[in-house]
């Protein structure tokens, strides 16, 4: 049994240390240079910068807990109003993050979370919601696939000296 609820600024110290471990169970694997890793995760998920993320109006955390084992397995990141160059309507918002701890995938659990991020966008009247997939985690883009999201572009991230190659993904509401 799980329980999802709204992220807060209180919440600063949970979301830092969750994107920190789902970031590294996620993509760690895949980074040549582990010093690379280490100044992502050390930089992109410090709890300042978390704070500040978290106190931006544009941004909306939802926090996912197992409530049998009274603990944060995950959480979602949606940032509103954020046009892509893939698309050319400009009334979208972005879905940063869907990320769960190792063992809790598969759950239906991601799926929960979608629905949250849908229904905000829906409300907030939004036509299009997009995201970045890194191309490699093919399950990651089945899974949005199924969400009835469409490849609208590619793009490169780097990250140190590591260059990633990632699909832009867009669901029009």
């Amino acid at each position: 049994m799980i329980e999802i609820r709204r992220a807060t600024i209180d919440d600063t110290e949970q979301v830092s240390l969750l994107g920190r471990e789902t970031f590294i169970e996620s993509y760690g694997g895949f980074f040549k240079e582990k010093t690379n890793l280490d100044s992502y995760v050390n930089v992109s998920f410090s709890t300042e910068k978390i704070k500040n993320s978290l106190a931006k109006q544009e941004n909306v955390y939802w926090l996912v807990y197992d409530k049998i084992g009274a603990k944060a397995i995950g959480y979602a990141k949606l940032k509103l109003d954020s046009p892509s160059e893939f698309i050319k309507d400009q009334n979208t918002c972005k879905l940063h993050r869907i990320y769960l701890l190792k063992g809790y995938e598969g759950q239906g659990i991601g799926s929960k979370l979608h629905e949250c991020i849908i229904q905000t966008v829906t409300e907030k009247k939004y036509t299009n919601l997009w995201l970045s997939n890194l191309k490699i985690k093919k399950e990651a883009v089945m899974f949005y696939k199924g969400k009835g999201y469409d490849m609208v572009g590619e793009h490169n991230f780097t990250i140190g000296e590591e260059t990633f190659e990632f699909w832009a993904m867009r669901k029009k509401l």
